[in-house]
């Protein structure tokens, strides 16, 4: 997927992980969730997979980019993470 210049990641903490989440503008005006999981390490961040949809406006996508960092959580509660 062809995308232009990506817009300033937020920070987002849930249940003690830390996020920076974005919205990244496509080409064809829609927005995709972009997701990166931040430390234990100092200035490790690892990008969470992708979402496959695109959505019409940046604050949706951000809020898709947040549910998606919530959903990693809940799937790695147990302590295997990206780690």
């Amino acid at each position: 997927m062809n995308t232009t210049k990506p817009h300033p990641y937020q920070a987002f903490a849930f249940r003690g992980r830390a996020f920076l989440c974005g919205a990244q503008a496509c080409e064809n005006g829609t927005f995709q969730p972009v997701v990166f999981c931040v430390g234990p390490a100092p200035g490790r961040q690892t990008e969470l997979p992708r979402d496959t949809d695109a959505y019409a406006t940046e604050s949706e996508a951000l809020r898709h980019a947040e549910q998606q960092a919530m959903r990693w959580v809940e799937d790695h509660e147990d302590g295997r993470g990206l780690e």
